[in-house]
């Protein structure tokens, strides 16, 4: 079904002279409207390198896009308000989202198909990037080319926070780049300062040392906080438990969960490959070697003192358990401090809260040699253009992946509903640097010290691993891991059975 603009080029003419005359002869009219998908629309006004940037940037007015996105705050944030960037392009944009194992079927099928129904796509950086890589357009095509816009910070690898271009715009080259950065969610440790406070003389009594939370806290002291307050619980007194993990349905997030604790630990990582690139050819698994074994028998100890609903809660239901007081710590995706700060919502609100780097490897549980680090992960959500378009709708869409991605627009939504930015710039843009500190009125700002100074910064940050099959590993882990943190295997047989199905799937 078309989607119809006011002025398009068939109404200006009959309707049956439109469809004799054909999209071609449309195009030859000049400015002219040609429906090209399912409700696109593309028109094109043609412009020199020394045109002005006003004549740039509406050069593809009265064009329609569709944007294929997560169902994210930004993109919330975006859709609501469209107006300016229509105002400076003439360019509708239709922006659907949905949650995003959604997302990632129907952008698959659109791609894979060779379509163009949804000509912008939300790249989370593996779940979509990786398998889907080589069906995106390469905006190196775009960058500096003098008869587009351009942003005035850039588009290269300084303009946005560390690592960011590499975790979603770069997939197993450099010559291409499949996205800009459009939001993110970095993982860090929200904790209940005012519990720690509270329990911290009497759990020194036991433990010998405070509770406390610094960038040296370490996953040792993570299962000794676990464990303390689950021996108040059973003693009878009335406080949560200690932590929780993302062990529910959601296959990735439950992954980058126990890959968090295993790249502390002497920055282990699945594949012998390079974290940043990925590999189409990862090679054997490092799973089933002495480390893993050693660090899931590990994994399956903090289960065992932590909050029993594990199995149950994936990354949402597990920040609703921490809103609720059921827990005083978790390692969380940083856009979600908004929410926790929500005094309608959450009893965690009010300055209960502080906020920390990911924990640091335990240098006793280190059996590979390699470092202790604070393992950080994280989901960036980038923007790519669907490389099935027409050149002029890819041109087109390529104008509005640099305007979402803008410093002003990344400014806005911080502010308006508690977006994560992606840009540099951001961070000296009036009331941002304030915000960090309480009060505040962008509580994700909150977080800011402990993610973008400090875990996405290396040697802290993992990025991969970039694979092509990387959804079914995801399920590989979710599965084994499951099977042991609720008893049914050893660690060592959780290990070696990850081991075997990941190299089956990378046909070792």
């Amino acid at each position: 079904m078309f989607y119809v603009p006011k002025n398009a080029i068939y109404k200006r003419i009959p309707r049956r002279r439109f469809l004799e005359l054909g999209g071609g002869v449309a195009t030859a009219l000049g400015a002219g409207s040609i429906a090209v998908g399912l409700s696109s629309v593309v028109t094109r006004s043609p412009v020199q390198a020394a045109s002005s940037d006003d004549g740039k940037w509406k050069q593809y007015s009265g064009t329609k896009l569709v944007f294929m996105s997560e169902n994210t705050p930004p993109s919330f944030a975006i859709r609501e308000n469209l107006k300016p960037f229509y105002d400076l392009t003439g360019i509708e944009v239709e922006i659907l989202t949905d949650d995003l194992p959604v997302v990632q079927q129907k952008v698959g099928i659109d791609l894979r198909s060779g379509q163009a129904d949804f000509h912008l796509n939300y790249v989370q950086d593996k779940p979509i990037g990786a398998p889907f890589a080589d069906y995106f357009a390469n905006l190196n095509d775009f960058v500096n080319d003098d008869t587009l816009p351009q942003d005035p910070d850039g588009m290269g690898a300084d303009a946005w926070f560390e690592n960011f271009l590499d975790a979603c715009g770069t997939m197993y080259t450099r010559d291409r780049l499949i996205a800009f950065p459009y939001d993110s969610a970095v993982a860090c440790t929200f904790y209940r300062q005012d519990l720690f406070e509270q329990h911290s003389p009497d759990f020194e009594k036991e433990y010998g040392y405070r509770m406390e939370f610094t960038n040296d806290t370490t996953w040792k002291n993570v299962y000794d906080f676990a464990d303390f307050f689950k021996k108040l619980r059973a003693s009878g007194q009335d406080v949560p438990y200690g932590y929780a993990q993302h062990q529910g349905s959601f296959a990735w997030t439950a992954q980058l969960d126990i890959q968090r604790l295993m790249f502390a630990h002497g920055r282990w990582t699945e594949f012998n490959i390079d974290d940043k690139l990925g590999s189409k050819e990862p090679g054997p698994t490092n799973w089933g070697d002495e480390s893993s074994v050693f660090l899931m028998e590990k994994w399956k100890e903090l289960a065992d003192v932590a909050h029993p609903d594990n199995l149950a809660n994936d990354t949402l239901q597990l920040n609703t358990v921490y809103q609720a007081g059921q827990i005083a710590m978790q390692v969380q995706y940083h856009e979600f401090a908004a929410s926790i700060e929500d005094e309608n919502t959450s009893r965690a609100a009010g300055g209960k809260t502080a906020y920390a780097a990911c924990p640091k490897g335990e240098a006793s549980w280190i059996k590979n040699g390699g470092e202790a680090v604070n393992g950080t992960n994280c989901g960036i959500g980038g923007i790519g253009i669907n490389n099935n378009a027409s050149d002029d709708l890819k041109r087109a869409a390529y104008l509005f992946a640099i305007w979402s991605t803008s410093k002003n627009t990344q400014y806005n939504v911080l502010k308006g509903v508690g977006g994560t930015p992606t840009r540099k710039a951001v961070m000296d843009m009036p009331g941002v640097k304030e915000a960090r500190q309480r009060p505040t009125d962008m509580p994700n700002a909150l977080t800011f010290d402990a993610v973008y100074d400090y875990g996405i910064r290396d040697p802290h940050f993992v990025l991969g691993p970039k694979i092509p099959e990387a959804n079914e590993y995801y399920q590989i882990i979710l599965t084994e891991v499951q099977k042991c943190i609720s008893g049914q295997t050893e660690p060592a047989e959780a290990c070696e059975a990850i081991r075997d199905q990941v190299d089956d799937l990378n046909d070792i």
